[in-house]
């Protein structure tokens, strides 16, 4: 069965949407704006206080720097004059001036490299916030697909736009305050002539970088998608080392890499390429300032204006009119020259930017993020599953009175309420479900009608691409039902557990992997919960790995998914399971790496600890744990669901156990 879902069911659709332009336009004006508010967000934090030291260090450093300039000319006066004493006095002076200076601009750059790590803080941990908030960071890069490297955005592109900002922050914010003071200056020296002169040329060369600037953002936010997806082939053969060796193709990787390569180093030449006319612009330009500075004072000096001072007077005048004017044009010069940095940055800015809307889009969003055709629903005996009300923002408190971690549907459970008969796990209702991509997608599941209960186990089956996992993804709150109702009794929202096929390790010690997805809290670091995280890890076979780790707390310098075997991965995420020990446990293929005599001894554990089950399977030998199996037939999202699988007694497992364990201690 294939049915149409509408443009706003289908997120992951971006066909219709047509590609950005990105330019030093309002645009990228308003979106650098915003992110002032994440780089100072509060006028007592470290960051504005920072700022303030920075404006301090600027202006001092811009009196200092004038004092420095007209330097020569005093010294010319004094030796025309020659004049010992005063000659002596200036070098003291101007001595003290420039160790003044040089200590003043490099605290200068202190500051501006301390704003630049805490601009670069604030502004990741807010993506971060974002980012990782509920089911974000799955929509961004499974369902919705039109923002290419999130991670890159994250990372690379605002690391790359505050280096860029704080590398010309100081022209910036220095530059308009110290063209107004030399263009006053100019004017008393020279007349109107001196700063007339030196704004046309600012003009023009203003109009002509602006012609050479939007090429060059475009190609400059190319290059960061380009980088991108070289960095993230590197990261899928690293990721993947073990399954490329085994297949013997090495060859091919390299010619792909080759290739994506070939076009970073293709876009980044078209860059440097662009990038060359506005080089030259504001060379041409710096240049063309000096002289242009002794022009305008050859005007008042051929038109008698210093006709009457004497040879060292005017010598000093010289030399500080064209100091003055030189300044001045070099400040026009320095807007000019960011040209290119504002080129660099406005295509980071771009990027970081779409990542940030749409990440707020999820926000003002979250609880219909889909526009699905089905309902979730919390099961409660005594309200008659009554729909929650997604604008309640009270959330369930654990026994600690602490919220707790990420649970079943979190994106749309707001509310808790006590349950009378706790009888009931999970409903399905007229359930039915397709993937939330494209328009026209598959009917995965149609119209399934079905009760988990406690200790009543559910297996599910069926061939690949049938909908078994995808089922999962809609208990979790994934995917949305496409028609129906999945029913979830509230009391065990924060007493569920999932374990993927590849599960998820963390950067961290081995007692952080065990307690994953919570914080380690003090209780857990106590000699009680290392007997019980060893007496797990025995269970699992997997005792060797504390020596392994050099302990539980260890950091380990290697990267788990590169040392431990899919098995031992598997195992371990059992040892977290049984760590939680929740009320209902869904498994998707949790033991597909697993042999199937320590598959045994992990289900018989779970049956032990009381763990109502849902598990994704292919093996026959898993019915034994289960007493009821759904089959999804893979076919116009037929299924099949019997009742009272169990075909062996409880001895003969627990003999099959016993013997399963004794054959692992051997192996060991």
């Amino acid at each position: 069965m294939t049915v149409r879902r509408t443009a706003a069911a289908a997120p992951g659709n971006a066909a219709a949407t047509p590609p950005p332009s990105y330019n030093f336009n309002w645009l990228f004006l308003k979106r650098f704006a915003r992110l002032h508010g994440l780089m100072y967000p509060r006028i007592w934090s470290v960051n504005f206080g920072l700022l303030i030291v920075f404006l301090a260090a600027c202006g001092l450093e811009q009196y200092l720097a004038y004092r420095t300039g007209i330097m020569s000319g005093q010294f010319f006066k004094a030796l025309g004059d020659k004049s010992w004493d005063d000659f002596v006095v200036i070098s003291i002076i101007n001595i003290l001036i420039v160790i003044a200076i040089s200590i003043t601009m490099s605290a200068r750059t202190l500051v501006t490299n301390s704003l630049i790590v805490c601009w670069r803080k604030g502004i990741c941990e807010y993506f971060h916030s974002l980012y990782l908030s509920g089911y974000n960071h799955y929509r961004l890069n499974v369902i919705d697909c039109d923002i290419d490297n999130p991670d890159q955005r994250i990372t690379a592109d605002v690391s790359s736009l505050v280096d860029a900002y704080g590398s010309m922050i100081n022209k910036l914010v220095v530059t308009p305050f110290t063209i107004a003071y030399y263009t006053w200056d100019a004017f008393n020296r020279a007349g109107w002539i001196g700063p007339t002169g030196m704004f046309a040329l600012f003009l023009v060369s203003t109009v002509l970088n602006k012609m050479l600037m939007r090429p060059v953002i475009t190609t400059t936010v190319l290059k960061e998608r380009k980088e991108g997806e070289f960095r993230f082939k590197h990261l899928q053969v690293r990721s993947n080392a073990e399954s490329l060796a085994f297949h013997g193709a090495p060859f091919i990787e390299q010619k792909k890499i080759d290739e994506k390569l070939h076009d970073v180093c293709k876009t980044q030449q078209n860059l440097y390429y662009k990038s060359f006319g506005i080089d030259v612009s504001v060379k041409v330009f710096a240049y063309l300032g000096a002289i242009a500075s002794y022009l305008v004072i050859a005007v008042p000096i051929f038109t008698g204006s210093y006709d009457n001072m004497s040879g060292s007077e005017l010598s000093q005048a010289i030399s500080e009119n064209a100091f003055v004017c030189i300044y001045l044009i070099s400040q026009l010069s320095n807007l000019a020259e960011i040209t290119g940095t504002v080129a660099s940055m406005a295509g980071s800015t771009h990027r970081v930017c779409e990542l940030r809307e749409k990440l707020e889009l999820y926000e003002e969003d979250k609880d219909n993020i889909y526009k699905g055709g089905g309902e979730h629903r919390l099961k409660d005996e005594s309200a008659n599953s009554v729909i929650l009300d997604v604008n309640d923002d009270t959330r369930p408190l654990d026994q600690n009175n602490h919220t707790p971690p990420e649970s079943i549907v979190d994106n749309l459970l707001k509310k808790s309420e006590t349950v009378t008969d706790p009888g009931v796990l999970l409903e399905f209702e007229e359930f039915s479900l397709s993937a939330p991509q494209g328009e026209y997608t598959t009917t995965l599941i149609h119209k399934l009608n079905l009760t988990v209960n406690i200790d009543r186990n559910l297996l599910i089956m069926g061939p690949s691409s049938s909908g078994k996992s995808s089922l999962l993804r809609a208990i979790r709150g994934l995917w949305p039902p496409l028609s129906g109702q999945i029913n979830i009794n509230r009391k065990y929202v924060d007493r569920t557990f999932f374990l993927p096929q590849r599960p998820f390790f963390t950067n961290g010690t081995l007692r952080e992997q065990v307690f994953y997805p919570r914080l380690i809290e003090g209780d857990d670091r106590t000699s009680d919960a290392e007997k019980n995280i060893l007496h797990l890890l025995s269970i699992a076979g997997l005792s060797g790995l504390v020596d392994r780790c050099c302990g539980l707390d260890n950091v380990p310098t290697w990267n788990w998914y590169d040392v431990l075997s899919p098995g031992e991965a598997q195992r371990l995420a059992f040892v977290r399971l049984f760590c939680h020990n929740p009320i209902l446990a869904i498994l998707d293929e949790a033991t597909s790496a697993i042999s199937q005599d320590v598959e045994k001894i992990l289900y018989q554990e779970c049956l032990n600890r009381k763990i109502t089950l849902i598990s994704v399977g292919h093996r026959d030998s898993l019915k034994e744990f289960h007493q009821q199996m759904l089959t999804l037939v893979g076919s116009d999202g037929e299924w099949r669901l019997q009742n009272d699988i169990v075909y062996s007694s409880r001895q003969n497992i627990q003999d099959a156990v016993y013997s399963s364990r004794q054959n692992m201690e051997d192996v060991n």
